[in-house]
C-alpha cells in the first residue's frame, strides 16, 4: 500500500519521547478553514506513520469530478473555486494573476494546471484515474504562463532566471513579486511567486496523502502511489506516457519551505470550501498547516515565548528567567535566570529542574505543584550572577498548537535554598 523510501521522501520517524520539555502542556487550538465538526477527530499524532495513516483515511475515496463532460466537471468547480474575489463573473488565474472573464470551457485565455504535472504518473484520463481531475490540485492558469510551466519541478531559482511577472506586480529585480523559470522538463525549476508558493505547495502535499496506492474504496479503482520527493531521476521514471502506480514530483524540500513561508490566506481557505463542496474530501494543509511538520518530520517554525508571575511561593527571591535566542521544535534555546539567591555562593552550581504545573482554565490558575524531576544542571552563575542552562525542544508533535506553562525551579545541592522562577508561557502557533 505505502510506501519506499526513495530519493528525499520524509520517512516514518517515530517522535522523541515527550521528556525534558521544560513546560506542561495546555491546548491553545489553531484558526482552521471550515471543516465539519468532527471531520478531524479521527487523526492520530502519535508519529509521522499513524498520522499518515489516519489523514488518508480521512481524504480517501472523494467523488470523482470529470475532467470535461456535458454535465458538471472540472471547468464548473474550478470556475467557482478560483473567482476572482473582486469580480464574481471573471476568475483569477494561478500564476500570472491577472482576471479573465468566466468562458465556461476551453479558451484562449486560460486553461487548467495540473500543478502535479500528469505526464508525472497519471497522463491518460479515464473513469479509474482520480488525479487527473482532482480539483484541490487543479488551478485555471494563463495559458502562455502553463506552456513555460510545462513540466518542470517547483524549486527557487537564482537571479540569472528568466522572469515572469504576475498582473501589476513589480519587474527587474529577484525576486519581487514574479514566477521565474530556468532550463526544461525535470532539469528545470520553477519558482512560482511569493502569494501563491504556498498554495500550490499545499496541493502537492494532499496529493502525496491522498494517493497511497490500493484501490478506491467505493468503486475499486486501482490508485496510483504519488510520491514527493528531491530525486529527479525517479521523476523521470515515472514520465513513461503512461499511467504508471507509482508517481514522482518535486520537490519536497521547496514545497514544505513553500508551504511554511506562505501559509494560508482568506482565498485558499475558500477554495477549500468550495471543493469540498464538490468532491466531499478537504486539503488538510489547508485547514491544519502543522499537519505537515509531523509527516515530513520538520520542525515547526512558530514559537512564542511570554512571560508573567508564578503561582507558587518563593523563598529567597524570585530569580527572572527569560529566553536567549528563538525557541523552536527540534532547536535549543538558552535559558537565562537572573537574581540567583544571594544566600547561595555564586560558585555553585544549581540543578535547575521542571515544574509540572497541572492548570486550571488561563494562566496560571489553579495550579499546583507536582513531582520535581531533575531537568539538568546549570553551569555555575556568571559575573552577574545569572545561570545560563541550553533547553532542548524535542520535536515532539503533541507540541504543536500548544502553550506550555511552566515555573523553574533554582535548587542548590547543598541544601542550602530553593526558589522558584517568575512564569513563563511557551507557544508554538500558526505564523
Amino acid at each position: 500500500m505505502r510506501r519506499s523510501s526513495h530519493g528525499q521522501h520524509g520517512r516514518a520517524v517515530r517522535p522523541e519521547p515527550f521528556a525534558a520539555v521544560a513546560f506542561a502542556i495546555l491546548a491553545s487550538g489553531l484558526a482552521t478553514a471550515q471543516a465539519p465538526p468532527g471531520y478531524y477527530a479521527s487523526l492520530d499524532l502519535s508519529s509521522p506513520a499513524a498520522l499518515r495513516a489516519s489523514l488518508h483515511a480521512i481524504i480517501d475515496d472523494h467523488t470523482k469530478i470529470p475532467y470535461t463532460a456535458s454535465s458538471t466537471d472540472t471547468w464548473n468547480v474550478l470556475e467557482l473555486a478560483d473567482q476572482d474575489p473582486a469580480n464574481p463573473s471573471r476568475i483569477l488565474d494561478v500564476y500570472r494573476n491577472r482576471s479573465h472573464a468566466k468562458v465556461g470551457a476551453g479558451n484562449s485565455n486560460y486553461d487548467r494546471e495540473h500543478t502535479w504535472p500528469k505526464s508525472y504518473g497519471f497522463p491518460n484520463d479515464a473513469a479509474d484515474n482520480y488525479p487527473f481531475s482532482d480539483c484541490h490540485a487543479l488551478r485555471l492558469c494563463d495559458v502562455s504562463y502553463n506552456a513555460t510551466r510545462s513540466n518542470k519541478p517547483f524549486e527557487d531559482c537564482t537571479a540569472s532566471a528568466s522572469e515572469y511577472p504576475i498582473e501589476g506586480g513589480s519587474t527587474g529585480s529577484f525576486p519581487g513579486t514574479s514566477n521565474w523559470s530556468t532550463g526544461s522538463f525535470t532539469t528545470g525549476r520553477w519558482q512560482v511567486w511569493r502569494d501563491r508558493r504556498g498554495d500550490v505547495a499545499r496541493a502537492q502535499l494532499y496529493l502525496d496523502v491522498r494517493y497511497e496506492g490500493g484501490v478506491h474504496g467505493v468503486t475499486g479503482y486501482a490508485e496510483p502511489n504519488l510520491v514527493l520527493t528531491d530525486n529527479r531521476s525517479l521523476m523521470d521514471s515515472s514520465n513513461t506516457g503512461n499511467n504508471e502506480s507509482v508517481g514522482y514530483m518535486g520537490l519536497l524540500s521547496t514545497l514544505l519551505t513553500w508551504h511554511f513561508a506562505d501559509p494560508p490566506d482568506a482565498g485558499e481557505l475558500r477554495r477549500n470550501d468550495v471543493v469540498f463542496s464538490f468532491q466531499g474530501n478537504r486539503n488538510p494543509f489547508v485547514d491544519r498547516p502543522e499537519l505537515a511538520a509531523i509527516l515530513w518530520n520538520r520542525p515547526w517554525p512558530g514559537a512564542f515565548l511570554s512571560y508573567g508571575q508564578g503561582c507558587l511561593g518563593s523563598n529567597g527571591g524570585i530569580p527572572v528567567f527569560s529566553a536567549v535566542g528563538t525557541p523552536a521544535l527540534g532547536q535549543t534555546f538558552n535559558l537565562r535566570l537572573a537574581s540567583a539567591p544571594s544566600s547561595v555562593p555564586a560558585v555553585v552550581n544549581f540543578d535547575v529542574v521542571r515544574q509540572n504545573l497541572p492548570l486550571g482554565g488561563i494562566g496560571f490558575v489553579g495550579c499546583t505543584a507536582l513531582a520535581l524531576p531533575v531537568f539538568g544542571i546549570a553551569s555555575a552563575t556568571d559575573a552577574q550572577g545569572a545561570l545560563t542552562l541550553p533547553v532542548p525542544i524535542p520535536n515532539s508533535y503533541a507540541l504543536l498548537t500548544q502553550s506550555l506553562h511552566g515555573q523553574w525551579l533554582v535548587l542548590d545541592p547543598a541544601g542550602r535554598g530553593a526558589v522558584f522562577s517568575n512564569g513563563g508561557t511557551l507557544t508554538f502557533g500558526k505564523l
